[in-house]
């Protein structure tokens, strides 16, 4: 019923198109007019009328306009205003070129792309980071960070400091998609969780889409991260280095000729000289890291645009005397972009992204490696169609062959006691099909509603073993097996994705908005930590291992006031997910040829309610934002034995009920400003002991129900003070210097509480990642 009423609300919404008698179409761009960068979400006004649109996510705009002369006045966040005088006698297209407005960049803001598009716009629960403002936000060993600084948002969370990957609204880790110029990421940090493994030097924007998916992306459950590379500067070539307490980096950025520009950048890390400062145990460690970025984009024709996209990074850490881990990505993506005429545009692309782990084991008799990765290459286009002001549709479609390797030991020299071992390769194939249309159905009202249809067949070779029924799996169980050959099916899956959203604007201070989607995931990150570690691998949906699927329900109130000075909203989302997959009690998952037989499967329920004010403008600047979230997990079995918690709800890992936090931004005048952040965060969800007992004389701990104990709870001040020698936009050199405190107090938050017997009695023991207060300075310079 649901899916027949989304197929009726486009074919509504097809059938209102309409393009108004006795007007003219103008129509074109609004770019940047340095780098020539699509701008989007700009507006664009008739004055004295009601007449405006919004610019695509390519800069694109049509209007239909009246053949007497009229002022157009086109605004967007970080531009000058632009007006100019219209009397067009035919249909007309035109180029704005928008000069950024400059002024001492102090404060650190996170906003979408108009000053009230959290009132005016149809999205919600999307964050737009303003990328210029990153490297003023305190963090720890001083280095700009894009995750860092979303952690800071409301509904955006992590298990703690030094964890891998992040938390969006009740979801896992590996539930969210991350794309870098369209490329995918599936691993998104550097040393171990401490940075974000893009550098935000080459970075033009990132929107992160917490609910209201758009239609054209499918795959993960809870979130969108849209990174956008620079495009680079077709006047001039112009260089910016930088260093810190852990890191270097350097970009270049001009014009190849006059339809060529390129982007380059790079990033090499030096952490070990910190790592000796640590305790005694952690001294001998090593770490590296490096990651590089270049992009090209040629100007086929006036409407037509040619980029190509690649990425590269490397990761090592070496603990003392026991394992070294490595991990590797490397990715590309070519897209054309081309404007057809006034209604009609069109994309397409080629995606490449392969993520490669490896793991080695140092000690003497006991030499190893270890493998796994995944590889993602995709094809797919979109049309874009915008008939009038009032409706904007778009379509498209796309396929993608993973090529997993969950993973093989082998021995380093013949001397091992290492047995090799290997788990069999997985391949499957992914196709999708979308259809979407914006609906400005009235100055109050705006309706975009959007389905997308997934299928997903895994293919050979594969062994798959049945299993004895009535009886839970175990290697034991196994009745027969069938063996399948290269590219045949296995097995297959298919569903409806519908997305809808709706505006309505109570005045132009405020609006209600709700949305509803619903996601699929045919990808697993198989795991038993808590945080994303190194040596967890990917799954495909199999016979036995279903795609997980997600309903998410979202409703919102927004009010801006004083001229978009301040800002306020509350948000509440209600989830639900079905088909995730949790570990038995002693599940080994690592090389495990029959993993099914170590997972069970859950479903989840994700709640909670998120409260945001800003102050956007002034000489103090700042936000406070509180979130209230739970997020539960029940396993779903009918064997006593297999059950989790005797099959009642539980906490997930990441369950944090309150999360608050606050940042304030302080512009002193002469390129000096200061800023400072506080988070708060309820304890994680843990596992406690509560008894003892022996078995043949040894003493052993028992442990309690899964989950239902938490660690204390984490707060945390950081300051920070930056000089920015800047003084015009004129100006091309100038350096900025940013000192910062992280951990101001010198809190130890834990990341952990374990358990050990000392004397025959049982102690717990706390683990901090930082446990004193971690000055750094870093410095950023243009020429």
């Amino acid at each position: 019923m649901k899916h027949h009423f989304i197929l009726f609300s486009l074919l509504a919404s097809l059938l209102t198109i309409y393009e108004a008698d006795g007007q003219i179409r103008l129509f074109g761009k609004i770019v940047n007019k340095n780098t020539q960068q699509p701008i989007s979400g700009a507006t664009i006004q008739m004055l004295n009328t009601n007449v405006g649109i919004t610019s695509d996510s390519s800069g694109n705009y049509a209007l239909s306009v009246p053949s007497t002369g009229f002022n157009l006045r086109v605004t967007a966040v970080g531009y000058y205003p632009k007006m100019r005088y219209f009397e067009p006698k035919k249909d007309t297209r035109y180029v704005f070129e928008m000069a950024e407005e400059f002024k001492q960049l102090d404060e650190v803001t996170v906003k979408t792309n108009r000053e009230d598009a959290n009132v005016s716009s149809i999205e919600m629960s999307t964050l737009k980071l303003d990328t210029k403002s990153l490297r003023r936000i305190p963090v720890v060993f001083g280095e700009a960070d894009i995750i860092k600084a979303l952690l800071l948002q409301p509904g955006v969370s992590t298990v703690g400091e030094g964890a891998a990957g992040f938390n969006v609204r009740g979801g896992r880790t590996d539930q969210n998609l991350v794309l870098l110029d369209e490329m995918p990421l599936f691993s998104t940090s550097h040393l171990l969780g401490f940075f974000t493994n893009v550098n935000p030097d080459v970075v033009q924007d990132v929107t992160l889409y917490k609910a209201g998916i758009p239609a054209q992306y499918g795959g993960r459950l809870s979130s969108l991260m849209n990174i956008n590379l620079k495009n680079g500067n077709p006047d001039r070539v112009n260089y910016q280095v930088g260093a810190g307490n852990v890191s270097a980096r350097l970009v270049a950025e001009g014009p190849l000729g006059k339809k060529l520009t390129f982007v380059l950048g790079g990033r090499i890390a030096y952490p070990n000289w910190m790592i000796k400062k640590f305790p005694d145990r952690l001294s001998n460690s090593r770490a590296f890291f490096y990651d590089l970025n270049a992009k090209l984009r040629y100007q086929v024709g006036k409407n037509q645009q040619l980029t190509l996209s690649t990425y590269l990074n490397h990761d090592d850490f070496k603990f003392p005397d026991d394992t070294v881990y490595s991990w590797n990505a490397k990715a590309a993506s070519l897209q054309w972009n081309a404007q057809l005429n006034d209604k009609f545009s069109i994309n397409a692309a080629a995606v490449y992204s392969d993520y490669k782990f490896q793991m080695e084991g140092i000690k003497e008799f006991y030499r190893f490696r270890f493998q796994s990765g995944i590889t993602h290459k995709e094809l797919k286009t979109n049309l874009v169609f915008t008939p009038s002001e009032a409706h904007k549709l778009e379509a498209g479609a796309g396929m993608i062959r993973y090529d997993v390797a969950p993973g093989y030991r082998t021995r380093v020299d013949d001397e091992s006691n290492i047995n090799p071992k290997a788990v069999a390769n997985e391949q499957g194939y992914e196709y999708s099909a979308y259809i979407s249309e914006e609906w400005n159905a009235a100055r109050w009202l705006t309706v975009q509603t959007g389905l997308r249809y997934a299928t997903f067949s895994l293919v050979g070779p594969k062994t798959v073993y049945n299993y004895e029924a009535g009886v839970p799996r175990a290697p034991e169980t196994v009745t027969e097996s069938t063996s399948y050959s290269a590219g045949q099916k296995i097995q297959s899956y298919g569903g409806f994705e519908p997305r809808i959203s709706v505006r309505i604007g109570l005045s132009k201070m405020h609006s209600i908005k709700l949305s509803y989607n619903r996601t699929r995931q045919y990808l697993h990150l198989i795991t038993n930590t808590t945080a994303i570690s190194p040596a967890d691998f990917w799954k495909l949906s199999d016979s036995y291992l279903p795609p997980q699927i997600a309903d998410q329900y979202a409703a919102g109130y927004y009010l801006n006031l004083k001229d978009n000075v301040y800002e306020f909203s509350i948000e509440g989302y209600y989830k639900n997910i079905s088909s995730l997959l949790e570990a038995k009690n002693g599940a080994i998952l690592l090389l495990n040829p029959q993993l099914e037989t170590a997972l069970i499967s859950a479903r989840g329920l994700a709640y909670g309610v998120e409260v945001s004010a800003k102050k956007n403008k002034g000489k103090f600047t700042g936000q406070i934002n509180y979130t209230y979230a739970r997020t539960f997990i029940q396993s779903i079995t009918p064997y006593p034995l297999e059950q989790i918690n005797r099959g009642n709800w539980f906490p997930a890992n990441y369950d944090k009920p309150h999360i608050l936090n606050v940042a304030a931004n302080l512009s002193m005048g002469r390129g000096w400003s200061m800023s400072a952040n506080f988070t708060y965060n309820s304890g994680r969800p843990a596992i406690y002991p509560d008894g003892n007992y022996s078995v043949a004389g040894y003493p052993l701990i028992n442990y309690s129900l899964r989950n239902v104990d938490r660690i204390p709870d984490y707060h945390r001040l950081d300051w920070a003070i930056t000089k920015n020698t800047r003084q015009n936009k004129e100006q091309q050199r100038y350096s900025m210097w940013v000192f910062s405190l992280y951990n101001v107090y010198g809190r130890e938050n834990p990341y952990s509480v374990y358990f050990a017997r000392f004397n025959r009695v049982t102690r717990a023991y706390q683990l901090a990642v930082f446990g004193s207060i971690v000055p750094a300075l870093s410095w950023n310079y243009n020429f």
